[in-house]
């Protein structure tokens, strides 16, 4: 059992580093490319990369809640001292995705679609994206919040992906400190004694 949880908790956190570092670093500045603007013109690409954006966040909030269970399992099996550090990164590393997810790509929707002056329509014939009239005081205050807090999404996803690597570092050369240690090193260590 011992083998089967790190091997779990490795697994999550490679799939969750390698998710975050694919889609941060490569995969999302894809939309804006002259290649994918040729067939989704803006705002189109925009729409698009906010869609995938939501599964981006929904990539954190499963690894972040299998992290969870995991640390918790692996500390119920294992015993010792509870795993406070970690389980506060992970709950950090969840809490900016909630804020990132829930509070900040809903905002950076609604101003990508006034400053480009459309909608989008969630039922309906095709097109389902409306022209829609805004006034220019709307369109500029859009703008400047979108650059905004566009900047404040990337400051975020930065420091996730931070975390994200620093916790995979800290599960790939556990210690006691942590409160991190496999089983077979408790073992090891109580007949050192």
């Amino acid at each position: 059992m011992p083998g089967f949880l790190r091997f779990v908790g490795l697994f999550n956190a490679a799939v969750w580093v390698g998710g975050s570092v694919f889609f941060s670093f490569l995969a999302a500045s894809v939309f804006f490319t002259p290649e994918v603007k040729a067939f989704a013109p803006p705002p189109a690409n925009g729409l698009v990369a906010q869609a995938v954006l939501g599964r981006y966040f929904a990539l954190h909030y499963i690894c972040g809640t299998i992290a969870s269970l995991h640390l918790l399992i692996e500390w119920l099996y294992n015993g010792g001292e509870f795993p406070k550090r970690a389980i506060a990164i992970v709950c950090v590393l969840l809490g900016l995705a909630l804020f990132g997810g829930n509070f900040i790509s809903p905002k950076l929707t609604v101003w990508h679609q006034q400053k480009h002056q459309v909608e989008l329509k969630s039922d309906g014939e095709q097109p389902l994206i409306e022209t829609v009239e805004y006034s220019e005081k709307v369109v500029q205050n859009a703008e400047r919040k979108f650059a905004v807090w566009h900047g404040v999404s990337q400051i975020v996803n930065l420091a996730m992906v931070i975390l994200l690597m620093w916790r995979f570092w800290r599960m790939t050369h556990p210690n006691e400190q942590d409160g991190l240690s496999t089983f077979g090193q408790r073992k090891r260590n109580l007949f050192a004694k």
